[in-house]
């Protein structure tokens, strides 16, 4: 009998080593999906009964979290990183929608409402994470009150993504001290079409008919999401349910002022986002919804390095000014009086761009291997495409037929470019 014990005691000593030694089996997750729950444990400290996180919380979380920032389907949204090509002043505009000021951005409002988007480094207008605001403003004494706006449509192929899903808008925004719209409130738009690529003009039409289009986007769905906004600098959201059948995709932000403008009728913009939110799906509903300011349920914001914002910018715009002894590029002459030039985009454009030629005191390079100055620089049909553009120049006399030649800047006001813009 003591043998017997003494065995089984022994067998029980070795069933306990091998279990000792073996590692516990721990529950691994294959796979999430939108809809699963997971345990949170509130701040680190346990409390009575199961406290819950959904998945699409977590997402959103994981967004805030270092390396980790949300999408933005708009480019140059950045004021900091935008490179304001088309001037920081921002050229004056009632019906003509136009690209007077930061990259990427189009801007209208209509009769007898001159306005302008211009860059802005005001300390009341810029917060901390900026250096830069857009500064979109009724022009003081205008008595005009149509509404005023700034837009951004985005390219048919980067709208695709956006079919079906929740669009949110998230934008930065400081109101002037002299804000004039009714109860201080501001339009968000988030708008659809069923078209490709159909153009500012259209999207402005559908919007503000004060605009220079005939007739709005194919299959255009608009949500105008009232937005309202104060003199501090703060964070506002809105979101819209996009139809799944959506081929094109704009954004536009508008006021609509009241009686003559002050010196800061104005709302001033440091960061403005595009980007889908599954989270958001319910509260946007069928017309869209505003979250007001600071809401949780956002994404946190992209802020891409400058050196993509460039490229990204100048696939749709692009200009070179005379700056110093700059060589543009290299060319041929095709007679003593003539040469052609192909200069090549910064990068690779949208489609062929429409090129911009002034030769200011541009010069090129003459029969004796010195520098002529032009008479004249303009583009040469046929020539330009995405990857670069093609200009003529001319020059007195001084040119051998088949030499090489370079263009080149000579601190003057001539400048070359290229637009692509939609």
């Amino acid at each position: 009998m003591r043998k017997t014990l003494i065995y089984a005691a022994l067998g029980l000593l070795a069933l306990g080593g091998v279990a000792y030694s073996q590692s516990p089996s721990v529950p691994q997750v294959t796979a999430i999906g939108s809809s699963d729950l997971f345990q949170d444990v509130v701040g680190g400290q346990p409390v009575v009964g199961n406290v819950y996180a959904p998945a699409s919380l977590l997402g959103n979380y994981s967004a805030t979290l270092a390396g980790n920032g949300a999408e933005n389907a708009l480019i140059g949204g950045d004021a900091t990183t935008n490179l304001f090509a088309n001037g920081t002043t921002g050229s004056s505009v009632t019906t003509s929608v136009t690209y007077g000021g930061p990259n990427r951005w189009a801007y209208w409002s209509g009769a007898s409402t001159a306005m302008t988007v211009s860059q802005d480094s005001a300390t009341t207008d810029v917060g901390p994470p900026y250096k830069y605001a857009f500064k979109m403003a009724r022009t003081s004494g205008q008595t005009g009150v149509v509404p005023v706006c700034m837009m951004q449509e985005i390219e048919s192929v980067n709208s695709y993504a956006f079919d079906g899903a929740t669009a949110e808008l998230d934008f930065f925004a400081v109101a002037g001290s002299n804000f004039s719209a009714a109860n201080s409130q501001m339009t968000a738009y988030i708008v659809s079409g069923t078209g490709t690529d159909e153009g500012t003009n259209k999207l402005a039409f559908g919007i503000n008919g004060g605009g220079q289009g005939t007739v709005g986007w194919t299959g255009e769905t608009n949500f105008a999401i009232p937005v309202t906004i104060t003199t501090g600098f703060l964070r506002y959201t809105v979101a819209a349910n996009i139809p799944s059948t959506a081929t094109e995709l704009g954004v536009a932000l508008c006021f609509t002022p009241v009686g003559t403008a002050s010196t800061n009728d104005y709302v001033a913009f440091s960061g403005i986002q595009l980007t889908r939110n599954g989270a958001l799906s319910s509260a946007a509903g069928a017309a869209g919804v505003s979250l007001g300011a600071g809401d949780t349920r956002a994404k946190s914001f992209m802020r891409r390095s400058q050196q993509i914002e460039t490229a990204l910018q100048q696939r749709y715009f692009w200009v070179g000014s005379e700056s110093g002894t700059t060589d543009f590029g290299l060319g041929v002459a095709v007679s003593t009086t003539s040469s052609r030039y192909f200069i090549p985009n910064p990068t690779t454009m949208r489609v062929a761009p429409t090129p911009t030629a002034v030769f200011g005191s541009m010069t090129t390079t003459g029969s004796t291997g010195t520098q002529v100055n032009l008479t004249a620089l303009a583009a040469t049909s046929g020539a330009t495409t995405q990857y670069g553009i093609g200009l003529s120049g001319t020059v007195v006399l001084g040119l051998t037929i088949g030499n090489a030649t370079m263009l080149q800047s000579n601190s003057g006001t001539g400048s070359i470019g290229g637009n692509s813009e939609l």
